[in-house]
């Protein structure tokens, strides 16, 4: 009797246990939520903040080759907007007036118009980083429109506007028109002591959403904005590029008019800058070094050594003064994105201290030195036309055969 009086009261004590564990009542099906993808945040004209979210609509949201019952495209996700006094209330309100809670977790994309990023974004930022229902991998945009009407442009072939403007910013990001803005990147920089992040920006267009270059803050205030033109230019001095083009309008001006100029593939560059005190004097050092191909020369133009060295010095001046003239609009603006402040950081800390309340007044006149070297390629490179190697007999051409008779 004993034994099975112990055995009872270990049985009850288990079955307590069980009882006492939450398990799975927190659970939720997938049927109950309102799966958010993109979250645009616009600032309206009488200072209320507008949130527009785009939602997965379960009942057609079945992409290609899903087979019966294939959502259309112009069906796969919803649309809903809310105002508030705060971005937290907007977003409150939201959830309060639509069927099934929103959930965040998977949201890929905040988009910030252009009021509102003018005004800061520093307060959606306190939010973003507090709530643990977002991640950090989402990406920050901004645009030069309102958020509202970048997220109900057209995104074909894409099924939702979350994927087609992480796709847009991707590919630029390839290409070395745009940047990596995802909130962790974009807070590092934020909280770097230059405190100048950039943002990936997107605008409208009659075809839809397009790429369209990046936007500069100082702290969380949009200043200013470069074309994708002009990014490249901006990224040599901050990071690697990689895949970026550059045309040189030609020379001779009998085969110049009407035609396009030269064009170069700049393949990849690197960067260092470096910081040069000499008493109450900071200058700074940016050297430059990379590869480059042609890919479409003047008309006339013959590939030999001495013109590879002629071209060669040619690039070299252009992108130079490419990055001279985005420089010189960053002191204009006294937004310090290239990050000087950050490697004098590095360099001298205890100088930095010194200068730290002060850099907003000094990097405006700061002077810049470059040295600029990319190395042009000479993949197959040939001073006569193909034809001249032909021969009736099929013999083979004269390249590489030294000594062979004509």
């Amino acid at each position: 009797m004993k034994m099975g009086h112990h055995r009872w009261i270990v049985s009850a004590l288990l079955m307590g246990i069980l009882f006492g564990l939450s398990g799975c009542k927190d659970l939720r099906e997938v049927d109950d939520l309102n799966i958010v993808l993109a979250i645009g945040i616009d600032e309206t004209q009488d200072q209320r903040i507008r949130v527009t979210t785009e939602i997965v609509d379960p009942a057609n949201s079945r992409g290609p080759g899903s087979g019966a019952g294939m959502g259309k495209r112009d069906e796969a996700t919803i649309t809903r907007q809310q105002t508030g006094s705060t971005l937290e209330e907007a977003v409150g309100i939201l959830d309060e007036r639509v069927p099934r809670r929103l959930f965040f977790a998977h949201n890929s994309v905040i988009v910030f118009g252009q009021n509102y990023a003018i005004h800061g974004i520093d307060r959606a930022l306190d939010y973003l980083e507090r709530n643990r229902s977002y991640r950090r991998n989402q990406l920050f945009v901004v645009t030069d429109g309102t958020a509202s009407d970048l997220m109900t442009s057209s995104v074909t072939p894409e099924f939702y506007h979350a994927m087609a403007m992480r796709s847009l910013v991707e590919q630029g990001m390839h290409k070395s028109t745009a940047v990596n803005s995802t909130q962790l990147n974009f807070m590092k920089q934020y909280l770097r002591p230059s405190h100048t992040p950039t943002m990936a920006c997107l605008e409208t267009a009659k075809s839809g959403i397009i790429p369209d270059g990046i936007g500069l803050f100082d702290r969380g205030q949009y200043k200013d904005h470069l074309t994708s033109a002009e990014v490249p230019a901006f990224l040599r001095f901050v990071q690697d590029t990689q895949q970026t083009e550059i045309t040189i309008p030609c020379t001779n001006k009998e085969t110049s008019q009407g035609d396009m100029g030269q064009t170069y593939r700049i393949l990849r560059t690197h960067t260092n800058v470096i910081p040069q005190i000499r008493g109450k004097e900071i200058r700074f050092f940016v050297k430059v070094r990379g590869q480059a191909e042609i890919e479409r020369l003047c008309p006339g133009s013959k590939p030999t050594p001495q013109t590879y060295s002629k071209w060669e010095i040619q690039l070299d001046h252009t992108l130079q003064e490419q990055m001279q003239r985005v420089f010189t609009r960053l002191q204009k603006d006294d937004v310090d994105s290239v990050h000087f402040s950050d490697v004098l950081y590095k360099r001298n800390p205890i100088l930095w201290q010194q200068l730290a309340h002060q850099w907003k007044a000094f990097f405006p006149h700061i002077q810049v030195t470059y040295d600029v070297q990319v190395q042009l390629l000479r993949h197959g490179l040939a001073s006569k036309s193909p034809d001249v190697e032909y021969s009736p007999e099929g013999l083979p051409p004269h390249a590489g055969r030294e000594g062979a008779s004509p």
